[in-house]
């Protein structure tokens, strides 16, 4: 078994410790150095080799996330894990590619977890690019305290409800989360996913059919495999077909 190096930066010292004490009951982990200070990280790394930083996000002096990108420009072999108090942070920051985000007061169950993520990256040797892939593929959202991460391919649709979304995902399970529809517009618009209702996202690669409803009004769209009665507005129509003609 691999042993690793781990520093944790945080300038709340006390989050910091309970880190510490947490990551102390994995023989794997062989060190556990940490700094409160972020100015003090590029000075430290120059010297220890580290193999993964639990970075805070909101410090001091440097934000968390300018923080890791310098590190990842100088040090591109190291891996992060983002610590935070705050959930709308997991919304950003997945440029830099961490193996996960982690919310205080951190739960021992998601840091295990997470671990296991880091050793899985760590063993195969993941590149930047490579990871920059995979990460790609997944989105995050937001419910409370909660963060998910969604893999993208297993999206059926997206439905706003009130002032909730529910994210429907394979076998028609459903992740309900506080994003907003435009927020989550934004996400999948790139990997070509489409608004055929105001209330409504779907991906377009798992469009079967687009038919008229009974009363000539509007559309319907059927998914594959699933149920759920998806219509399009008549002026969304013309936009729809052209989406589809150029995807595929």
């Amino acid at each position: 078994m691999n042993n690793y190096n781990v520093l944790t930066v945080d300038d709340n010292v006390q989050c910091s410790n309970v880190l510490q004490n947490l990551l102390t009951q994995y023989p794997f982990i062989e060190n556990i150095y940490s700094h409160s200070d972020p100015r003090e990280v590029l000075d430290f790394l120059h010297t220890t080799n580290i193999d993964l930083v639990f970075m805070d996000i909101d410090m001091p002096y440097i934000n968390g996330f300018k923080l890791a990108e310098t590190i990842k420009n100088q040090f591109p072999h190291i891996l992060f894990i983002f610590v935070t108090g705050h959930s709308d942070y997991a919304l950003h920051g997945y440029e830099l590619y961490p193996v996960d985000f982690l919310l205080k007061p951190v739960s021992p169950l998601r840091l295990e977890k997470s671990l296991i993520q880091f050793q899985n990256q760590h063993k195969q040797g993941i590149s930047h690019i490579e990871s920059k892939k995979e990460i790609q593929k997944k989105i995050t959202v937001r419910d409370k305290s909660s963060i998910h991460f969604i893999n993208i391919q297993e999206i059926n649709f997206v439905e706003k409800k009130g002032r909730k979304c529910i994210i429907n995902i394979k076998e028609n399970k459903e992740i309900e989360c506080s994003n907003t529809l435009n927020e989550l517009e934004k996400m999948l618009v790139k990997h070509s996913f489409f608004r055929p209702h105001q209330s409504f996202l779907i991906p377009l690669s798992k469009i079967i059919e687009i038919k008229p409803d009974e009363y000539m009004r509007s559309y319907l769209i059927e998914l594959e495999n699933v149920k759920a009665e998806i219509r399009v507005s008549k002026n969304k129509y013309s936009e729809l077909r052209s989406a589809i003609a150029a995807h595929f």
